[in-house]
């Protein structure tokens, strides 16, 4: 395969599964200072479910979208994907109550989820485990700059255009991949890899996959690591802009931070993985997350919680999850190469589901204070250190 580079010395491919994976952080964190707007125009409370719907749409798209990439290969599903994508966020900018919204985002996510699940099985199909590692480290570094930047920008462009505007600029960067993906990313599956989409093929293949344990484990852990992280978007722009009275524009610069810690954990587990295994640093970092989630409980039960700690503790704490992301991707797929697409796929179903809980979770039980929140995140960061250790006690 060609391994082109960029001038920013990364491969040119990965640049382009980069942006096609950064499309579901910017279809969430482009909207997020527009949710009182949101609310306000509707008259109903509750614009966090138009989040959880959006993971529902992940969490089948992506089913579906594993085993036709592993029939047909990996760019014809992404033409489609994108195509859905694009009439999903006009359906989103066109909607006059929360249910049209809310289908509006389904239908955004079945198309936006092509290239997560087709993404990393193309980091697969090119990659040993202990390189794709180092890639998915990278991916998470270049999408890194789409928190930082979604959120800052939807927060000008609601501001000076109304919530509205968010979706129709979404609608365009569908049309932007769709041209990139036609004219700079090439075919990476191996035509001796392809698979038969037979029903009974593919039930078996999700059948085979749920009966590896390591497989189950591992997408777990990733799936509540994006839990704790989504839980935390998904809740702070109602609780921090009451709490504190942000302004949408400079909230986009808060939640941003969370870019600048996954794109400087991604750097730091590049480096770390010149001397470690990722199943070594996993290791390392999953017992953080719990105890910073305490302190965070904690922080939100003082009587005025200065901003600077809530702001010092969240950014610890994507810190901290963002070094086992990318580990527990490639442990996952290591032994999957066959069936990348469908492993990928199920992979990204299982996160989005634990993502999805979490979110309605926040939902539930928000009512407006930091603590609902803060537990929620803990608990996601439990689960993920409880099930690393019962992995490592399996492979003893």
């Amino acid at each position: 395969m060609p391994n082109s580079r960029t001038s920013f010395g990364f491969p040119g491919w990965l640049i382009i599964i980069a942006v096609m994976s950064g499309i579901g952080p910017v279809s969430i964190d482009l909207y997020l200072p527009a949710f009182s707007m949101i609310e306000a125009e509707f008259a109903e409370r509750g614009v966090e479910r138009t989040m959880a719907t959006y993971l529902v749409g992940l969490a089948i798209g992506q089913l579906l979208y594993g085993p036709i990439s592993d029939r047909f290969g990996r760019k014809p599903p992404l033409y489609f994907g994108f195509v859905i994508y694009t009439i999903g966020a006009l359906a989103c900018a066109v909607a006059t109550n929360m249910h049209m919204l809310m289908a509006g985002r389904v239908i955004q996510a079945m198309g936006a989820c092509s290239g997560l699940a087709i993404g990393r099985a193309i980091v697969r199909d090119r990659c040993e485990p202990e390189q794709a590692a180092k890639a998915f480290s990278t991916l998470m570094m270049v999408v890194s700059i789409s928190p930082i930047l979604a959120p800052v920008v939807g927060g000008y462009l609601v501001t000076a255009a109304g919530w509205r505007a968010a979706f129709y600029f979404q609608a365009a960067l569908g049309v932007g991949l769709l041209i990139a993906i036609h004219f700079a990313l090439e075919e990476s599956l191996d035509p001796q890899n392809r698979q038969s989409l037979r029903l009974p093929r593919v039930l078996g293949t999700y059948a085979r996959l749920l009966k590896d344990s390591q497989f189950v484990g591992y997408s777990l852990i990733g799936g509540f690591a994006m839990a704790s992280l989504f839980s935390f978007v998904a809740g702070a722009p109602t609780i921090l802009t009451k709490m504190f009275g942000i302004a949408p524009q400079n909230f986009g610069w808060l939640i941003g931070l969370n870019g600048i810690a996954f794109m400087s954990a991604s750097r730091l587990n590049i480096v770390a993985l010149r001397k470690w295994r990722p199943q070594e640093i996993l290791t390392r970092y999953v017992k953080f997350p719990p105890l910073i989630g305490l302190a965070l409980i904690a922080a939100g039960l003082i009587a005025r919680t200065p901003l600077y700690l809530v702001v010092a503790l969240q950014f610890s704490f994507f810190l901290c999850m963002a070094r086992v992301m990318p580990n527990v991707s490639a442990l996952a797929l290591a032994s999957h190469s066959r069936d990348a697409g469908s492993a990928s796929a199920l992979l990204g179903a299982l996160q989005s589901v634990a993502a999805m809980l979490a979110g309605l979770a926040v939902a539930m039980f928000n009512n407006g204070t930091l603590p609902p929140l803060a537990t929620v995140m803990t608990s996601c960061a439990l689960i993920c250190l409880v099930t690393n250790l019962l992995i490592r006690r399996s492979l003893r």
